[in-house]
Order: C-alpha cells, then sequence, then structure tokens
C-alpha cells in the first residue's frame, strides 16, 4: 500500500495517524481535527466527514468513534475521517450558521478559497477530503433545535453511474429511509458534481447524544464501508428501507412563535394545517400547510421562530 498524503500529513502502510490542522482565515485560528488511516492492502479512498453543522453531536462522536476505534490492519485502501470539519460552530454552540459568518456551510460546497470565511473552509474540506476520495460519506443529526426521523441521502445526478453507486451506499447504511434529492451547496450534491459517489446521514436531535444513536451511526457507516470492502465482513439484512424521490421544504415567512400540529414520523396530505406562528400574544400571523403529502422527517422544535427558518421537510 502506498503512502497516504493529507494537507502535508504523511501515514504509512497499516497506521493510523490523528492530528489537528490549523487554518488561519481571516486571522482567525480554525482547526481541523483529522483521523487518517492507511491499510496493509490497496482499495479505495474514502473521506469521512461530521460536524459540518456544530451542534450535530451523534454525527461527530459516531465519526470519531469510528476513526479511533477501527484497527488499520482491517482496512483496505484508507480513510480520511473529520470528525469535526466545523470546529468554530461546534465550541461557539452555533446552529445553522458557520460560526465563522453568517452562511449555512452546507449550501456553499465545493466553497472558495477567496471567499468569505465558511467558503474558505468548505473549499479546504472540498480539496482535502471530497476531490481526492473514491467515496464520500458525510454523517449529520438534527441540528440543536430540529427533531428527525433517521434517513440517508443520495444526489440525482445526470451521471446514472455515480448516482447508481451512490443509491447501493444508501441502501447498505441500513437506515430505514433513503431520500433521492438534491440540495444546492451541499457536501454530498458537490461530491457527485464531481463525480463521487455520496451519501448524507441524519440520525438524532436536538442536541441529544447516548451511546444508543452514536452506536446506530456508527454502524451505519460501518454497514457501508462493508459494502465497499474497505473493511471485511457481511451485511445483515435489514427490513427493506422506505424509498422516497424527493423531499419539500416548508419555511417561514415571519418572525414569531412556532406551535406545530405535528410530529416527526407522521404522514401528512398536502395543505394540511401543520402549525402556526403566531405573534408575541398568541395572535396567528402565518398559518402554515404541508408542502406536500409524505412522511415528516424533520421539524423544528424551538418555540422562537425567524423569517425563512426551515420549519418542516416532508419526503415523498
Amino acid at each position: 500500500m502506498e503512502i497516504l498524503s493529507v494537507a502535508g500529513i504523511q501515514v504509512d502502510s497499516g497506521r493510523r495517524i490523528m492530528r489537528e490542522h490549523v487554518l488561519q482565515i481571516n486571522g482567525e485560528r480554525v482547526s481541523i481535527p483529522l483521523i487518517l488511516i492507511n491499510g496493509r492492502e490497496d482499495g479505495p479512498r474514502v473521506g469521512i466527514t461530521a460536524g459540518i453543522h456544530g451542534s450535530e453531536y451523534v454525527s461527530i462522536e459516531a465519526a470519531r468513534r469510528v476513526g479511533t476505534e477501527l484497527d488499520p490492519g482491517d482496512v483496505r485502501g484508507s480513510l480520511i475521517i473529520v470528525p469535526i470539519a466545523n470546529t468554530t460552530a461546534f465550541q461557539r454552540r452555533a446552529i445553522y450558521t458557520s460560526g465563522l459568518d453568517e452562511n449555512n456551510i452546507n449550501r456553499v460546497f465545493p466553497g472558495n478559497a477567496q471567499g468569505q470565511p465558511s467558503e474558505v473552509l468548505a473549499h479546504w474540506l472540498f480539496e482535502h477530503v471530497i476531490r481526492p476520495a473514491d467515496y464520500y460519506i458525510d454523517l449529520h443529526g438534527g441540528d440543536m433545535i430540529e427533531a428527525l426521523v433517521p434517513f440517508v441521502l443520495y444526489c440525482a445526478s445526470p451521471d446514472k453511474d455515480v448516482e447508481g453507486v451512490a443509491q447501493r451506499m444508501a441502501l447498505a447504511s441500513g437506515i430505514p429511509r433513503v431520500v433521492r434529492a438534491v440540495t444546492h451547496g451541499s457536501t454530498y450534491g458537490a461530491a457527485a458534481h464531481a463525480g463521487i459517489p455520496a451519501i448524507l446521514a441524519e440520525v438524532g436531535g436536538q442536541g441529544v447524544w447516548n451511546d444508543g444513536l452514536v452506536s446506530y451511526q456508527k454502524d451505519s457507516a460501518s454497514r457501508v464501508l462493508r459494502a465497499l470492502q474497505v473493511l471485511p465482513g457481511d451485511i445483515e439484512p435489514i427490513e427493506p428501507p422506505r424509498l422516497y424521490d424527493a423531499f419539500v421544504w416548508l419555511r417561514a415567512r415571519t418572525h414569531g412563535l412556532f406551535h406545530p400540529l405535528v410530529r416527526v414520523g407522521e404522514e401528512v396530505q398536502a395543505g394540511q394545517h401543520v402549525g402556526d406562528i403566531t405573534d408575541y400574544f398568541g395572535q396567528t400571523i402565518q398559518s402554515l400547510d404541508a408542502p406536500g403529502t409524505g412522511e415528516v422527517i424533520f421539524l423544528v422544535t424551538s418555540l422562537a421562530m425567524n423569517a425563512g427558518d426551515p420549519v418542516l421537510a416532508v419526503a415523498h
């Protein structure tokens, strides 16, 4: 197996190196923790990120455990794992934004080395973790104010070979909801555009993490690695997942107090009354209707709501 090289770090065959890479972005020190595993046998290169959103804790702990608990001798090929891709947001307990600016970093990929701070970070991650990979896995979960049911996304792509491999990765994950979707500026969308099969897996939310959720997402990622023959072993059979062609978002048009009338996992009909946004005295200022027929897979749980914020998403 050849030496693995990432951002100037050299990793010999059969070894793991854990190191922080530091970027200077607008005079701010931004640390990127890297777990680099170089197997003893030739195989694919897989990039894994978590903590693109800094308060999605299940994904962060799951990625850390994947990177630190694997035996490098079991790995065929190499793994580049970033357990907290956005340490600034993590440290500041930021939601939605990068903590470096007001951008959602998962809407600015593949980034821009000369752009705004979140674009600079996205560009580094894309060039050093995503673009060199043969396959890419991005671990997410509900943010601090979001509840969700576990689901995994793969990207609709004009390259049907790339899309087909990504779909097989999603199915191998064992997550019970598989959604074919396009999210512009996302990690997995930018990967697909570059010809790299990619998935984005969502588990947990609301700032809660525990061993059960973390183990579930870690095991899910390990299933994908076994399907890619990076790890040895067979994939245990599971119940067939629900397959969705898309998911649609409902967003707030105003700020106020959010009162939902549905829960995640609930089936809704297009146009169904699903909640209200009221003013500070309880008077309704926006009546919320389901944007489509299907399952509510994501729901904001915060009483506070701002104009433009996502409210819920329906998979159909």
